[in-house]
């Protein structure tokens, strides 16, 4: 995903009506025929780069194009679900849903004034005259109600060029038992690569934006999940899935039970980091300076115990790191579990796919460090020094991919979370909720749902971790750290990072000790965590350079940090 503009042109021979409204004569559905729908169309390609679910912006659209229109019944009028294909300048091409409706007079204006973001073009009829707008309809409370309906209620509705397909769960069926389905939604204003609706602390709905053809893993890990009554994710509760007259299905909505009174882990992580960093501020000056490592320190990390004094400064939070580190060993015993499903069947290493894995690493690097080079004239001046010391280590990047390739490996390789984060976890109490089992959705469908190192969980948590504690620096008071250099700032963000990660690992070794997953070689176990650690941060590099350069400072540092002698993970 990139955030780099791209000049879009209009369809060929298409021209926007006078003042930019579009004309129609007594239905806003006329806007899927005849010449209002190359305006509807030239209306998509200008407005899809504004929208973060839309994954390719630094691409040039050669042409959008209409391939479905579901009627989706909403009060007084109807709604649709518009799926469009959007093909690129050279090759390619990607399908996705908008949600569509259009709002007159007064409702007209509340879209404007709440969502103005969600209007994709202005309209007006002839008969009888008046002007409305064409929006996004999941920001509309009974569009949302419909597809609550819908789910429930097990529909299928047939569309032009194949069906959309209901499967509620026993949760679902619950719930209109229990209470019926007038539920108050609220949708996410946050944004994401899909759209999130909570309907009052109740259930929550998760709309894919980009559909691709197979099943999303999100709803067949739900599946998977809900099956076998893993306690520590909420339950599936429904989907919607569109079936083509091709014989494909794609996910369209997922489903899953909502628990109140959780907490974002991110966001709890955030708040324990300005504690920590309240309590370095308070020591006395000699034992301000640069914290040292060895305390961490052993043949693997997360074998050797912590001592008091990170015990001390990180406080209660390495409770939470080690009951985070169980709930995700749990996830993976659940699923290497089934040796009857294809689909979740372990798998072994092997040296063809090794080597592959190692390939595949150093074209990311490749391809990422190329990035970097070519946004340096962009950067803030303050990130260049770290860009540069980033630029330099590329070497000993691929040298330690390259050791992937000559490590022999006896284990497994198992379906895994596949983007696994703090903000990927809930805080339940005492405990955690892992959800979103989307995978990284800038990956094709099968790369997310290919089976991998269970390693790649870990250091993608891991590394969440680091990315916390220097991003819990930006936020700190003026007055903190303030006598301090920024080596000495780094210094303390990693000590908490490696705490933290430490805790983790060795609760996730110590419940998985025997997993088919889990290589009984230690030094191969290092190499993959080694490996896997380093992957996401150049992976992070590449989406921060192209979506958030803001933040790209906090990856600098962060790989910094894991490629910094003194850090035994």
């Amino acid at each position: 995903m990139t955030t780099s503009t791209t000049e879009l042109q209009p369809a060929a021979a298409t021209h926007p009506p006078p003042g930019g409204i579009l004309p129609l004569d007594q239905d806003w559905a006329e806007i899927f025929s005849g010449r209002a729908s190359d305006w509807l169309t030239a209306a998509l390609q200008q407005w899809l780069p504004s929208r973060r679910w839309f994954r390719s912006k630094a691409r040039t659209i050669e042409s959008v194009s209409i391939r479905e229109q579901i009627t989706v019944p909403m009060g007084r009028q109807n709604a649709f679900l518009v799926l469009f294909e959007v093909k690129y300048t050279g090759e390619g091409s990607e399908l996705y849903v908008l949600p569509l409706a259009c709002a007159f007079e007064q409702k007209a204006e509340a879209v404007a004034r709440d969502w103005p973001q969600m209007i994709l073009a202005h309209v007006s009829l002839s008969r009888p005259r008046r002007g409305g707008v064409l929006y996004d309809a999941i920001v509309d409370r009974e569009f949302c109600h419909a597809l609550l309906v819908l789910a429930a209620q097990g529909h299928k509705v047939p569309g032009h060029a194949g069906d959309l397909e209901a499967e509620p769960t026993g949760v679902l069926h619950r719930i209109r038992r229990e209470q019926g389905l007038d539920i108050e939604p609220s949708v996410s204003k946050a944004e994401q690569s899909n759209t999130s609706v909570i309907y009052n602390s109740t259930v929550i709905l998760k709309f894919f934006r980009r559909l691709d053809a197979g099943i999303n893993p999100e709803l067949e890990i739900e599946r998977f999940l809900a099956a076998r009554n893993f306690p520590y994710s909420p339950a599936l509760a429904g989907a919607l899935e569109y079936h083509d007259n091709q014989g494909k299905t794609s996910t369209m909505a997922v489903l899953t039970s909502f628990i109140p009174g959780c907490h974002d882990a991110w966001e709890d992580t955030l708040a324990a980091l300005k504690h920590f960093y309240q309590k370095v501020q308070r020591l006395p000056g000699n034992l301000k300076q640069v914290p040292s490592m060895s305390e961490f320190s052993g043949e693997i990390p997360g074998r050797t115990p912590l001592q008091q004094r990170p015990a001390d400064l990180v406080g209660s939070y390495l409770h939470d790191a080690k009951t985070l580190g169980q709930r995700t060993a749990s996830l993976h015993l659940m699923l290497a579990s089934d040796s009857a499903d294809p689909a979740f069947r372990p798998e072994p290493w092997t040296a063809a796919y090794q080597e592959s894995l190692s390939q595949s690493l150093q074209e990311l690097t490749q391809r990422n460090f190329q990035l970097l080079r070519q946004r340096l004239p962009t950067l803030e001046s303050n990130s260049l020094p770290f860009a540069e010391k980033v630029l330099s280590l590329e070497s000993a990047v691929r040298q330690r991919f390259q050791q992937i390739a000559q490590q022999p490996v006896v284990a497994a390789r198992i379906r895994t979370h596949g983007d696994y984060h703090l903000g990927q976890v809930l805080h339940h109490g005492p405990d955690f909720l892992i959800i979103d089992f989307e995978g990284e959705p800038a990956l094709p469908l099968e790369e997310r749902r290919a089976k991998q190192s269970a390693l790649r969980d870990v250091g993608g948590m891991i590394y969440s971790f680091f990315y916390a504690a220097n991003a819990a620096l930006r936020e700190l008071p003026a007055e903190q750290f303030q006598e301090t250099n920024l080596e000495t700032r780094a210094a303390w963000a990693r000590y908490w990072s490696v705490g933290a990660g430490t805790t983790f690992l060795k609760a996730y070794l110590d419940t998985t000790r025997a997993a088919v997953f889990i290589p009984a070689n230690e030094a191969a176990l290092k190499i993959m965590l080694d490996v896997e650690l380093l992957r996401k941060a150049i992976y992070e590099l590449g989406y921060e350079l192209n979506n958030r350069p803001a933040w790209v400072n906090i990856t600098f540092q962060v790989l910094l940090d894991l490629l910094h002698p003194d850090n035994p993970l």
